[in-house]
């Protein structure tokens, strides 16, 4: 998701059964709605966070998220861990070439990330991996 989706992410965009969430054309970049299931480690620790009687639909998931904290937060973790320093939307990209490598069909990485062209899935996406000795870092970011 990209970092506005997430600012906008309602506990009413969340479809707990199915463990995904909504993305509304009025929140996408594509003008698109669509829905992003993340890994299951990553949304129980999201479903963690406010009790489920707290969740009224109106409220933001994400209380006091925001784009520059989040760039912050990410460049700290990132020398902190010795590696070099990559911004939300590096991940974005780091993220897609892996699925590719690890042998996603485009037009499913092109679901996934809102686009509606598999063309320019494909553009955009596969330059950031160099190699596939990269796909152990698949398992990392699981």
């Amino acid at each position: 998701m990209r970092i506005g989706e997430l600012e906008q992410l309602t506990w009413g965009d969340v479809d707990e059964p199915r463990g995904r969430w909504r993305v509304s054309a009025g929140v996408s970049k594509s003008g698109a709605a669509r829905w992003v299931t993340p890994t299951p480690v990553l949304y129980d620790a999201v479903m963690a966070l406010v009790p489920r009687e707290d969740r009224a639909p109106a409220r933001p998931v994400f209380q006091g998220f925001g784009a520059d904290k989040f760039r912050t937060a990410l460049t700290r973790a990132c020398t902190a861990a010795g590696v070099p320093t990559f911004s939300p939307h590096d991940l974005r990209h780091r993220r897609v070439s892996l699925l590719h490598l690890g042998g996603m069909p485009w037009a499913r990485i092109g679901e996934l990330v809102g686009h509606g062209d598999i063309v320019t899935t494909a553009r955009v996406y596969t330059h950031v991996v160099a190699s596939e000795a990269e796909l152990d870092y698949a398992e990392v970011l699981g």
